[in-house]
């Protein structure tokens, strides 16, 4: 069974989630590597942004056996 969720709240959660196992996963030294600031807005670098992707494509199929995104 799984339950409905506002679409905001659901995709919050898996950046969140995601961005947190990033992060415990590389470590803080090697996180902060992945980090770079453009206009006072803090970015990841290309690699990070990769790293950050696959984390998110793997958050996004762990919640979808429990959530599911109101239209």
């Amino acid at each position: 069974m799984t339950i409905k969720i506002p679409t905001s709240t659901f995709l919050e959660i898996q950046s969140d989630l995601a961005d947190w196992l990033m992060s415990t996963e590389l470590g803080q030294d090697a996180y902060i590597t992945m980090l770079e600031m453009h206009n006072n807005t803090e970015s990841y670098t290309d690699e990070g942004q990769e790293i950050f992707n696959e984390k998110y494509d793997d958050v996004e199929a762990f919640l979808n056996n429990y959530f599911e995104m109101e239209d």
